[in-house]
């Protein structure tokens, strides 16, 4: 018996070997296979809103095909679409708003509606669709300090403008996040009450006038750090300042909120020279480095009434009700910035501290002319679908989408674009992460006037 089983039993290795063999081969030439991008690697949820069919206008030329989102009830001048870059095999999502569409705006939102913690697009969405604010298009925006030990996770390094309030503007100095300078600097995207589109580096120039003397305020709701002297703390940051070894004085019974041209007297409630002060609902915070607090501590006392006075520049921020800070501008009058294209040819070593934007990576940016407005999410880090592009690729890419103007968002993980209901691209980590705010279009806003 064990000799007539011999046979079968080799046999039956064979079989096993031969197989596998055939395995390692079938899965050797799928990779080898050229990616589908409207079968592979993308989610059902993702493909099934997008549909191909010929575009109304003449397609971006940097595209080689171009998907619009299924919707049967359009808002009239928005569209949202995925265009497949010519150069590589890179996914970009855009939601393309027409800026003489009366029923559109531009608008932004603050996660948590305050800048302590972080919250999906997604979440902001539903937030707001219980006020009555549909979003129907929405990208992540500004750069911010995801957490730390002290729990300052949320703060935001840009400007952030919302329904006039400015809840958050740091010092101007060339820079590009937490802290490295950059050479083309901060830029911020702003629109005024008359539709006037802004793109700018935004400086505060807040000053307090007490007892005859004046003290200038470097940011509003930022860490207090170099650069960053003296900080006004607003309700909008948190319950405490959360500083460490600051000397910070409680003003109170000034007008709330605080805003791009604003003059208001104040009260001085007290003085605490040991920092993390509770923030007062009904005032603001002023906190000092030591260097300045041993100027002016004997000037400060309970009880000291004095002025605060605003005025962002360039004047035109003035009027700007919402506005949101990127950390560079990409276009410039329809041609990319001098220091961007000297930064990609020198391979990102013309300013190494900002080398991870010579790599493809995922992606975020607005973009507009003088018809419309763009808001865009690049996917990358996934092979055989999008593997993302740098800053320039993206400039680039947005030039020939027709942008004469551009500004770049927070991106990697971050970069996702909300469209009609949902997040249409394909976040890299395959989820949608917690963001600091968003650039979104609405149909209405409260706007005070």
């Amino acid at each position: 018996m064990q000799k007539d089983n011999h046979p079968t039993y080799l046999i039956k290795i064979a079989t096993v070997w031969g197989a596998a063999i055939l395995l390692i081969l079938g899965i050797g030439a799928l990779r080898k296979t050229p990616p589908d991008p409207d079968t592979d690697s993308l989610p059902a949820s993702v493909l099934s809103r997008f549909i191909s069919k010929p575009p109304p206008d003449r397609p971006n030329p940097a595209s080689k095909k171009r998907d619009y989102l299924k919707k049967s009830d359009w808002p009239e001048g928005l569209r949202i679409y995925r265009d497949w870059w010519t150069e590589r095999d890179a996914a970009v999502y855009i939601a393309e708003m027409s800026r003489d569409a009366k029923e559109l705006r531009f608008g932004v939102e603050l996660a948590n509606t305050r800048l302590l913690g972080r919250e999906t697009i997604a979440s902001m969405a539903r937030r707001l669709a219980q006020q009555d604010i549909p979003v129907l298009a929405g990208v992540n925006g500004s750069f911010g300090l995801r957490g730390d030990r002290i729990g300052r996770g949320g703060v935001i390094f840009n400007l952030h403008i919302q329904d006039w309030e400015l809840v958050s503007i740091p010092p101007r100095r060339d820079w590009w996040g937490f802290p490295p300078p950059s050479p083309w600097g901060e830029t911020s995207f702003g629109v005024t009450t008359d539709g006037e589109f802004l793109l700018d580096a935004v400086q505060l120039n807040g000053v307090i006038h007490i007892n005859g003397a004046s003290i200038e305020v470097d940011c509003i709701n930022q860490i207090r750090e170099v650069g960053c002297a003296a900080v006004l703390y607003t309700p909008r940051f948190g319950e405490q300042t959360l500083t460490r070894r600051s000397y910070e004085v409680i003003l109170k019974q000034l007008e709330q909120p605080l805003t791009g041209r604003y003059r208001s007297r104040f009260k001085i409630d007290r003085v605490n020279r040991r920092g993390n002060s509770t923030i007062p609902p009904d005032g603001v915070v002023l906190a000092l480095d030591y260097d300045l607090a041993h100027t002016w501590d004997a000037t400060f006392r309970a009880g000291e009434t004095g002025s605060l006075e605003i005025a962002l520049s360039p004047p035109e921020w003035q009027r700007a009700p919402d506005g949101i800070g990127g950390n560079i501008r990409l276009l410039r009058d329809g041609k990319i910035e001098p220091e961007l294209v000297e930064f990609h040819q020198s391979g990102g070593r013309s300013n190494y501290r900002h080398r991870n934007g010579a790599r493809r990576n995922p992606r975020s940016a607005l973009g507009f002319n003088d018809d419309k407005l763009f808001l865009i999410a690049v996917d990358g880090r996934q092979r055989g679908y999008s593997l993302g592009m740098t800053f320039y690729e993206m400039a680039g890419f947005l030039r020939d989408l027709g942008a004469k103007h551009a500004i770049n968002f927070d991106g990697g993980s971050s970069s996702a674009l909300w469209g009609l209901g949902g997040i249409v691209n394909r976040p890299s980590r395959g989820y949608e992460r917690s963001v600091f705010n968003v650039a979104m279009i609405t149909t209405q806003r409260k706007v005070k006037k």
